[in-house]
């Protein structure tokens, strides 16, 4: 009888420290560690988290973020597919990472929150600048353009143009094809091509004739211009003599 009376207190104790524990872990999940606005270097956000898009917050959508990450409301253990991902990056360079879809965010665990708004996080992933878009620009005037900001210091790098890369179908006209075929084994240094979206800043010069292959091979190939997250083009001779040579057949 006292042996099954020890047993009992045994399982007891131990169903409470099993209990706790789920309590204290379930505590911790809970637990949200607010964003010092002090204590922040930078805040970026990204569509994938091995992405290299990314657009860095300003100033007013910093302190906008923390303070609704710090307002949100508990709503407990909730699945969801990341639509953006947020980095806190500290100024002792500990970066927190936040998954957001809609409303809800998550810092740690599954254990979400809501801002109360769907559209907050969405409206971070719109630039705060306008920038030149290519249907502003023929591809001969692309290239002036970006001839005109060379630098002559060849030990440093040359941003050209800062646009959108949404270039638009059919962009590279027959009426372009005589100027740009002059200019398609032109070594002449001329700036870089940067889309506002990438977090990388090329280094280097580009070349006109890269720039007049990219656009010419796009007219052969009837495919949009496509120049990235950035471009330094350079001369191909080998594409270069396959394009003189579609160019001669049209003649």
């Amino acid at each position: 009888m006292q042996q099954a009376e020890k047993m009992k207190i045994i399982t007891t104790i131990f169903t409470i420290l099993v209990f706790s524990s789920c309590v204290d872990s379930r505590k911790s999940i809970q637990e949200k560690p607010k964003i010092e606005l002090e204590l922040v270097d930078e805040i970026f956000i990204k569509k994938e988290l091995y992405g290299t898009d990314s657009i860095r917050l300003n100033k007013e959508q910093i302190e906008l973020f923390a303070k609704e990450w710090n307002n949100t409301k508990s709503l407990g253990f909730y699945k969801m597919r990341p639509e953006f991902w947020i980095f806190v990056k500290l100024k002792n360079d500990v970066i927190r990472k936040f998954r957001v879809n809609g409303d809800l965010i998550k810092e740690q665990g599954d254990w979400a929150f809501s801002t109360g708004d769907s559209l907050l996080i969405n409206s971070f992933w719109i630039p705060t600048y306008s920038f030149p878009k290519p249907e502003n620009y023929t591809p001969l005037s692309f290239i002036k353009f970006v001839s005109q900001s060379i630098d002559n210091d060849p030990s440093k790098s040359c941003l050209g143009m800062s646009m959108t890369n949404e270039f638009p179908e059919g962009w590279v006209k027959e009426e372009h094809l005589e100027d740009l075929f002059e200019l398609l084994d032109s070594k002449e240094e001329c700036g870089c091509f940067l889309n506002p979206l990438s977090s990388y800043i090329p280094t280097g010069k580009a070349e006109i004739g890269g720039y007049a292959r990219i656009f010419l091979k796009s007219f052969k190939d009837e495919e949009k211009v496509d120049l990235g997250l950035y471009s330094c083009p350079k001369v191909a001779q080998n594409i270069n003599e396959e394009l003189k040579e579609w160019l001669n057949k049209r003649k």
